[in-house]
């Protein structure tokens, strides 16, 4: 920055790994009359070694921006600026109030010591020249905006079944695409709704605004270094960097819970991104990644974790996510995976409810309806002498076979009749003495006409065309 005074100069030595050193603060004061402040971190990044972000914050604790590392290794250079007319992608323009303002070094991964050089300047008014962050404002503005109910307007509305994806990144933290790329890919994948979840911020959501063809949803995800959660219908953002004792995953919860929000968890095995998060309220978190484009056969283990969530008696709804970084990337590409919701309304509001009640689906090629005793998924039906029907209605284009489940054990398996494209009842009966939950899965057909097969057939991530969210079941009338 041209005339800029520079008020922070540090050059160090990250300390010794530490099971809880996860941030390093670094103080510095800032002027009255400042116009923009312009933070540099530079460091080597090693992949799953040393890997650094960079946060600012102002004096009162109010988050200002966030600067991420993806891709390969090597010697990086991260920068973050802030001012009355313009910020860079993940951070948010305003006003810089004079007082104690707080750099937060996030040290992702901490494997190693490491150098590293950091420098906050600031620039006074009238001595800012134009730079990226001046054209970036209207998409950095939006930590301080509240949602519009109207949004997706041109998404038409009414109770129906929505399609849509729950797990996204934009280039305001570490996606390659703006937001309106990945609208534009989500509508081209036929779904009615997109959540962006962004790492850390907030500042993505004036992207959201005026696009009429799309219900998008204000979200972010909730990135620490024991796991990784979506936080979605948020009115404003939320304090997520939560491995520091003072602030947990029960004061996030109830953060999100206050603002009429949803907490998922997101992908609970993936190596260092697992959950690992002891300190997780199970009764406060709403949904669960279940199927993820991206997660293999984690993808088992995380439905094995909900089934066990589900019979401590939890009630956390199943979802999808394609945890998409680029939409021109096959791999990634909207669509594959989706989450299908029965919403009374469109809009941000009905999506939400609609995830909340619990009428939801995972799709992957194929579409699925149950009901139990007549009540929906996500419900609660009533078994008279603990007689009880499940009805699984099915749709896919080719063979498949229907598995129900009871307190996540197997009670069944039906091969659905090869008819392409037309729905198709299933129907089971049971009986139940104790309070429990039903749920369904629709899994590729083995290609063997032999019952004893079905019986035995493979059920994996790889055979999942779809899957259901219970209905939870108590004896009597």
């Amino acid at each position: 920055m041209i005339g800029a005074t520079e008020l922070l100069s540090v050059q160090t030595t990250l300390p010794e790994p530490a099971f809880d050193l996860h941030y390093l603060h670094h103080p510095l004061d800032v002027p009255a009359g400042t116009a923009e402040l312009e933070l540099v971190l530079e460091y080597d990044k090693i992949v799953d070694v040393v890997q650094i972000y960079a946060v600012l914050l102002e004096p009162d604790g109010t988050f200002r921006g966030h600067v991420q590392c993806p891709g390969g290794p090597g010697p990086r250079r991260l920068v973050i600026r802030v001012g009355t007319d313009g910020a860079t992608p993940g951070c948010v323009p305003g006003p810089i109030p004079p007082g104690r303002w707080t750099v937060r070094l996030d040290l992702d991964r901490h494997k190693a010591a490491a150098p590293y050089r950091l420098t906050v300047s600031a620039a006074a008014a009238g001595s800012v020249v134009a730079s990226a962050a001046a054209g970036s404002a209207a998409a950095s503005a939006a930590a301080r905006v509240e949602p519009d109910d109207g949004r997706g307007a041109g998404v038409v509305g009414g109770p129906r079944w929505y399609r849509g994806e729950l797990h996204s990144h934009s280039i305001h933290s570490d996606g390659r695409r703006p937001v309106a790329d990945l609208a534009k890919a989500a509508k081209e994948a036929g779904l009615d709704f997109l959540a962006v979840t962004d790492h850390f911020t907030a500042a993505h959501w004036q992207d959201l605004d005026g696009d009429d063809g799309i219900v998008l949803l204000h979200s972010m995800e909730l990135t620490s270094h024991r796991g990784h959660a979506n936080l979605h219908g948020l009115t404003r953002w939320v304090d997520t960097y939560v491995d520091r004792p003072e602030h947990t995953m029960v004061h996030v919860a109830d953060d999100v819970h206050e603002q009429g929000g949803l907490v998922c968890v997101n992908h609970a095995f993936s190596g260092d991104q697992a959950w690992r998060r002891f300190d997780t309220p199970w009764d406060r978190i709403d949904l669960m990644e279940i199927a993820h484009l991206q997660q293999g056969a984690n993808n088992d283990a995380q439905i094995g974790l909900w089934d066990r969530l589900l019979t401590a008696g939890h009630r956390v709804i199943g979802v999808a996510g394609s945890d998409c970084h680029d939409p021109a990337d096959p791999g990634q590409a909207l669509g594959q995976v989706v989450t299908v919701v029965h919403a009374e309304e469109a809009g941000e509001r009905g999506i939400v409810e609609a995830l909340r009640r619990g009428r939801v689906r995972v799709w992957r090629g194929a579409d699925m309806d149950m009901h139990v005793n007549g009540v929906p998924m996500g419900a609660t039906a009533a078994a008279p002498g603990g007689r009880v029907q499940v009805e699984v209605d099915v749709c896919a284009d080719g063979p498949v076979v229907v598995f129900v489940l009871r307190d996540g054990l197997l009670i069944n398996v039906v091969p659905a009749a090869d008819r392409p494209g037309e729905w198709q009842r299933i129907t089971v009966e049971d009986r139940i003495a104790t309070p429990g939950y039903y749920r369904a899965e629709i899994h590729a057909d083995p290609g063997r006409n032999d019952p004893q097969f079905w019986a035995s057939s493979l059920r994996n991530h790889d055979s999942l065309r779809a899957a259901g969210n219970p209905v939870w079941v108590r004896p009597g009338s």
